[in-house]
């Protein structure tokens, strides 16, 4: 092999070189964008994660206080019930036990 032969074949070399690191660079670059791609909606997919935390949390709170509410209502009717029932127990036993009836009985 005489040099020019060499040269070139070392010019080809180089050039072949070339175009496969520049294939190389354009895969990273591809690469590269994809992965921003993902990152991007990643850190949507956990911002709209925690958005939906923060209103679970608060709807959450929002049923607790709801609970308490109606135990509440539930517990004053209980006693409204009770008084009511208290009223109608007082005035039959009232009736029962008044001395005009017990006369009257005899």
């Amino acid at each position: 092999m005489s040099e020019r032969d060499l040269v070139r074949e070392l010019k080809e070399n180089i050039k072949e070189l070339t175009k496969d690191r520049d294939d190389a660079l354009d895969k990273v670059k591809t690469k590269e964008s994809r992965m921003r791609q993902v990152m991007i909606k990643l850190e949507h997919a956990t911002d709209d994660v925690q958005s939906l935390g923060h209103k679970i949390g608060e709807q959450n709170k929002r049923i607790a206080d709801l609970e308490a509410k109606l135990d509440t209502k539930e517990r004053l009717l209980q006693e409204a019930l009770q008084r009511i029932k208290d009223i109608n127990d007082d005035s039959t036993q009232q009736t029962d036990t008044h001395p005009d009836d017990q006369a009257l009985d005899q």
